[in-house]
Formats: structure tokens, sequence, C-alpha cells
């Protein structure tokens, strides 16, 4: 009987518009693929970063720079690296896309390009944080600066779906307040946790309202706010780790397994949830380091079929 080869997954790489040198994330990306990575990469530039891709490297005549206007950028220039790797991904011509670039922009031409799935108004950023007993999904932590209490209830649909596909059966629900009371917070707040309690009891999944003291005792395995709100939770968390870990190391303190799950560079960036695509987004001042968590998530989520998993979720 004839074998069927079988190919390698392709991960599309966005080499422009963040802190970082293309030149130093292509090498971090050589590097990569030398130590073994087992998919095909495939980098969108704007100009020749290198030459031992070269049949892997998409050229691109623009750039989305992280100033530009999301809307504007996105509609003059669609021969950016962004925009390229996005229509690439829609194609299926890559697997999954990878971008430290522009958050708004990415957000907006993801939608435009790739659609939200059914049930999705709104797509999410999705970010891991560690926690005393596991890794919580926090969504959303910076795609969407204000939402109604139906887009929160959908976040945590999506944030279920993500943790189950991550193999915890059944993913326990927070909502972020400033108290546990469900008449906390503001009204959009306190509708949300209406529609999820009530959701709530054909099969338990809400913990109610947890404030942020509590995220880290690891008692759930979801947590849902707002794109500001969320964005604000998570660089203060980094900026509280980052801060620990450089006085321990400063007074000596072996810190290696510690570093490990504290610090962001170990996290592989946020996934873009509820668009019809894999989509990473990284730091805009992301390391070459934390790029490559990125990519090596992108193709994790793409061997556990995260996508299927996550429209089966939603259905």
């Amino acid at each position: 009987m004839e074998l069927r080869k079988t190919v390698p997954h392709r991960i599309g790489i966005d080499l422009m518009g963040c802190d970082a040198a293309p030149e130093d994330l292509y090498r971090a990306i050589l590097q990569l693929i030398q130590d073994g990575f087992p998919a095909q990469i495939v980098c969108f530039a704007s100009y020749e970063v290198g030459g031992e891709l070269n049949n892997s490297i998409i050229k691109c005549s623009q750039v989305i720079q992280m100033d530009d206007d999301p809307l504007v950028a996105v509609r003059r220039k669609k021969d950016s690296s962004l925009c390229q790797g996005l229509q690439y991904l829609k194609e299926k011509k890559i697997d999954a896309f990878v971008s430290a670039g522009n958050t708004g922009a990415l957000l907006f031409a993801a939608k435009t390009t790739l659609k939200t799935l059914k049930g999705i108004d709104r797509p999410a950023l999705l970010a891991l944080l560690p926690t005393k007993k596991k890794e919580v999904a926090v969504l959303d932590v910076g795609a969407n600066l204000s939402l109604k209490p139906d887009h929160l209830v959908q976040f945590a649909q999506m944030g279920i779906a993500y943790q189950k596909s991550r193999g915890i059966e059944n993913p326990i629900v927070g909502l972020l307040n400033i108290g546990i009371e469900a008449k906390k917070g503001t009204p959009q707040l306190q509708e949300a946790y209406l529609k999820l309690d009530a959701m709530n009891r054909d099969q338990p999944f809400f913990a109610g309202n947890i404030e942020g003291k509590d995220v880290f005792h690891g008692n759930i395995d979801v947590l849902v706010t707002d794109g500001f709100t969320g964005n604000v939770f998570l660089k203060t968390a980094e900026g509280i780790a980052a801060f620990i870990l450089e006085e321990l190391s400063r007074n000596k303190y072996e810190i290696s397994g510690l570093r490990s799950r504290m610090h962001y560079a170990e996290y592989p960036g946020a996934i873009l949830c509820g668009v019809n695509g894999v989509v990473v987004k990284c730091h805009g001042d992301s390391s070459s380091e934390t790029f490559i968590h990125g990519i090596k998530n992108a193709l994790r989520l793409v061997e556990h079929g995260f996508l299927e998993k996550i429209k089966n979720q939603l259905n």
C-alpha cells in the first residue's frame, strides 16, 4: 500500500511594522529552522532581508506602521506585509499568520479579509497568564475598547472553546469586576453577569465576578473583560512580574524556574479569536525570543485543530 506523504504546515510571518528589526527576526527564524522546526516558514517583508529563504519570502511594497490609522492603512496599503499575510491565510496558502504589527490594523484587516465566525460579532485578543495553579485565558486584552454585554458572553464562549482545545474538560469563567457582588460595576457588566448566570443553570461554568487580585489564585480558567481593561490588566501584570524578577535577580536568588513562569517573553503572543483563521499577535516591542514563542504557538494551534474546535464549540 502506498503511503501518503505528509505535507508540513505553513506558518506565515510578518517581519515588518514592529519595534524589532526585520533582520533580527529573520536571523531568529533561520536559527529556528536550523534547530529542526517541523513546519514551513513563509515570511512577508517589504525588502530583501537575507538570501537563505529567498523562495519563502513574499516581497511586499508597503508597510503598515504602528502610528498609522488602522482603517486608512488597511484600505490604502493592500500590498503591506500584514494585509498580504492575511490574504495568503484566506486563500489557504498558509495555515497560520503571526504578526507583531499595528493591532488595530491587524484586527480590522482580519475581520474584513477572513470574516468573523458564526455567532461572533467582535473578535477578541486572548492571552494566557500564569497563576498559582494553571494558566488562565484572558480576553479581550486589546481588540475592543468598549463592548456590549452580548459581546462579553461571546468572549466567554470563545474562552471556553480555547481551554477545551487545550484539554480542560469543563472550563470555569470569571467576569473581571471591582467586586464580587452581582450589582457591582458598569451597567454593561451587570447585564453580562445576568446573561452568563442564566446560561449557568443548564451546565454550571460561571463563577461570577472576580476581582483583579484574585485572578492569580488559579480558580478560574477564563477571565472575561473589555479590551481596555484587559490590556491594562495584562500590562500591569507583566510590569509587576518584570519588577519582581529583576529584584530577585539583583539579590542573586535562583529564579530560572520562576522566570519561565512569569516572564511574558516566555508566553506565546495573543490569539485573535473569532475570525476564520489562526492569527497570533505578538507585542509590538517583541524581542526575537518572544516572536519565536509566537511562531511555535501558531503551529501548536494548527496541529491541535484549534479553529475547527472553536467552530464546533460555538455551534
